[in-house]
């Protein structure tokens, strides 16, 4: 796809100003290399970074890719990362302890939040948008104007430019942004997938991600993988996003499209994936931006927060009502679209940030702003995506960083991938049969675990129409193995501990979260010195934007056979959730599994019961306030088996029925999933 082409209409207003614009920062470089104060340092290396940008756009090509030798290559794109390296990222102003540093704690928030800005112009070159490049360039001339009066970059001035770029708002830049998420003709990625040759790994470096060993070696392993295998996975895939569609009751021949993401890679398997999602539902993959090995995860980390420079009630109103219009004028690809597959990766080291005071963080009244601005934008694709119409699929795989028995590791949750779903939901309509007779379930910790919590069931009208617990098969979360409900929040009470867990991305020690009614009551973990820092921590990452969240999801995962190769290889601190919330049982917090579609019957296999528990005490203020119904969270927290007691059903008149003890299934008829665990002696 030519890039250059498809952004021509966007472009055609800025490229002569551009042009002119390079000329003189050009002409400036030299003169701005002399300065010795702290301001003219700061504009210089901006000023390098946009004439090596802008060298960057004319030179990709077509050419480029064909002509330069792989190692050549590599070298030339680990050298455009090369200041986001940690080795020398704490000499970089996007480091905000380095411009706190240079520039003083005030004034070096601005310094950073501008210098974030300029790191972009790396993805504007390999995308040919000049129109972005000509916006900051505007920026740029502007500050170098200022000091060239005599005059500091002072917080307030850097604070006012910032807004000022910031609330300028292009309702065509936004359609684009859509386009390149939900349009059929963007097909960018699609082609480097589609066109990628097993035998010329340059091909990931037209991505414009990180490319590292992990995604050389992935790549190389799977070219070599068994033909036969990559089809039948593929296949499955395909099979089990279609069935996502049949399970709750949902027509996928309404829609034509489906998005994929997928790490850099894993072509091979992408390719396949693409064909049979066409061949056997006629659908038309819409292929994203991939994933790979960060450069830095600290940096996205010190970034989180850079709006609260900006952020108020006016730029949240313009900006949800310039994506309204937008999503107008893209809504023939928005109603094609069935939603979305994920390939996801894992393996890599789990990552506990710097928590850095010299970066922002939003304040009291914009995280109320902001929760109500996330939530006017959930109604907003409600309108235009609704949840009712459309599904997902997610799998996931080691990448080669998880270590020296990567193929090993491969072949055996490849194997935990493909687990027949009836086989389990057979076993596990046991479990749920004894959990709809209880009242509440009591899940308790040993070996140190201070988990200790009810979690109370909803009230069942018909046991023998009806069902809290849905029986989960391998469609939209690969692989299988689960049973959930949306517990009942009012008699909800106790205690959730993990001693180590990985959680969006960010490793939490000693994560103890309280539960009042359901409610997420008071928190703490061990990852910082200080309680100040540990409560922030977990505020900014798993609660943010709230003050508090409910437990959305109560279940237990049943598939042992995960569990028996996260401990065979020692593996367990870098599973993904995905896998991770079949091994045991999990707690989400904020929105239950059917959000949005809690009007929607849903049925279990095999019985034919309706789910019931689709809503709680939350989301039914959706009849009357939708800002009070969701949260946009969910995020699941698993206790692993080896660290239950007992998990126990507890019936109104006080009988109990054990599910679990001592790690292992109790109930009659799930005998086979302990055998797993026995043959690993576990």
């Amino acid at each position: 796809m030519d890039l250059r082409k498809y952004y021509s209409k966007l472009n055609s207003k800025s490229v002569k100003n551009y042009e002119k614009q390079i000329q003189e920062i050009s002409e400036l470089i030299l003169e701005l290399k002399k300065k010795t104060s702290n301001d003219g340092k700061f504009l210089f290396r901006i000023a390098e970074s946009i004439i090596s940008f802008a060298a960057l756009e004319v030179e990709i090509g077509e050419d480029f890719f064909e002509k330069t030798p792989l190692e050549k290559m590599d070298k030339y794109f680990k050298n455009l990362n090369k200041e986001l390296r940690p080795s020398n990222y704490k000499n970089s102003f996007l480091d905000p302890d380095y411009s706190a540093k240079i520039f003083g704690e005030k004034t070096g928030k601005y310094i950073y939040t501008v210098y974030s800005y300029f790191r972009q112009y790396k993805k504007f070159a390999f995308e040919h948008k000049i129109y972005q490049m000509e916006k900051y360039n505007r920026m740029f001339l502007e500050m170098y104007s200022r000091i060239g009066t005599g005059k500091k970059l002072t917080w307030n001035y850097l604070k006012d430019l910032i807004i000022r770029y910031e609330k300028r708002f292009d309702p065509d830049e936004t359609v684009y942004f859509y386009k390149e998420m939900f349009g059929r003709d963007f097909t960018h990625y699609r082609e480097i997938v589609l066109n990628s040759s097993p035998k010329d790994l340059r091909y990931l470096y037209r991505y414009n991600v990180n490319i590292t060993a992990n995604e050389i070696r992935t790549a190389e392993f799977l070219r070599n993988y068994s033909k036969q295998k990559l089809d039948k996975l593929a296949k499955q895939i395909a099979k089990a996003y279609a069935q996502g569609f049949i399970n709750t009751g949902k027509d996928i021949s309404k829609k034509s499209s489906v998005l994929i993401r997928f790490s850099a890679g894993q072509e091979e398997l992408i390719k396949r994936l693409i064909f049979f999602l066409n061949k056997d539902y006629g659908l038309l993959s819409i292929v994203g931006a991939p994933s790979s090995t960060p450069v830095n995860k600290q940096v996205p980390h010190d970034l989180k927060f850079t709006n609260a420079v900006y952020f108020d009630s006016g730029y949240a109103e313009k900006r949800l009502e310039t994506i309204e219009t937008s999503m107008m004028r893209v809504q023939d690809d928005l109603e094609a679209y069935s939603g979305i597959i994920l390939v996801e990766s894992f393996g890599e080291k789990p990552f506990s940030p710097e928590s850095k005071k010299t970066a922002w963080s939003l304040s009291a009244d914009q995280q109320k702003e902001y929760q109500s601005f996330m939530n006017k934008n959930q109604q907003l694709r409600q309108k235009f995506i609704p949840r009712a119409e459309t599904s997902f699929c997610i799998i996931a795989f080691p990448s080669p960083e998880i270590g020296n028995n990567f193929e090993q590791i491969f072949e055996d949750i490849l194997e935990v991938n493909m687990l027949e779903s009836s086989k389990y939901e057979k076993i596990q309509k046991n479990i749920i049969d004894v959990m709809d007779m209880s009242d509440s379930i009591h899940i308790k910790g040993k070996n140190g675990n201070l988990t200790d919590i009810t979690v109370k069931n909803q009230k069942l009208k018909d046991p023998k129409k009806h069902t809290n617990y849905c029986n989960c098969g391998a469609d939209v979360n690969i692989p299988v193995g689960e049973v959930f409900t949306s517990p009942q929040l009012n008699g909800t009470n106790g205690t959730l501990h993990i001693k180590e867990t990985f959680l969006n991305g960010l490793k939490f020690k000693e994560l103890t979260i309280n539960f009042k009614d359901g409610f997420i009551s008071g928190y703490s973990c061990s990852n910082f010195k200080t309680k100040k820092e540990n409560e922030k921590f977990i505020k900014e990452n798993l609660i943010f934007p709230h003050k508090t969240l409910p437990i959305g999801e109560f279940a237990i995962g049943t598939n042992t056979l995960a569990y028996t190769v996260a401990q065979k290889y020692k593996i367990l601190d870098v599973l993904p959730v995905l896998i991770i919330e079949k091994m045991g049982p999990h707690f989400a917090i904020g929105d239950t599994c059917f959000s949005h579609e809690e009007d929607k019957a849903v049925y279990n296999p095999i019985d034919n019961k309706q789910i019931t528990a689709r809503d709680n005490e939350m989301t039914l203020n959706r009849k009357t306030d939708h800002s009070k119904a969701y949260t946009g969270v969910h995020t699941d927290i698993t206790l692993p088996y080896e660290d239950i007691e007992f998990i126990t059903g507890l019936t109104s008149d006080g009988r109990k029925h054990d599910i679990i003890r001592n790690g292992r299934f109790i109930v009659k008829g799930t005998e086979e999933l302990n055998t797993p665990l026995d043959n690993a002696g576990i």
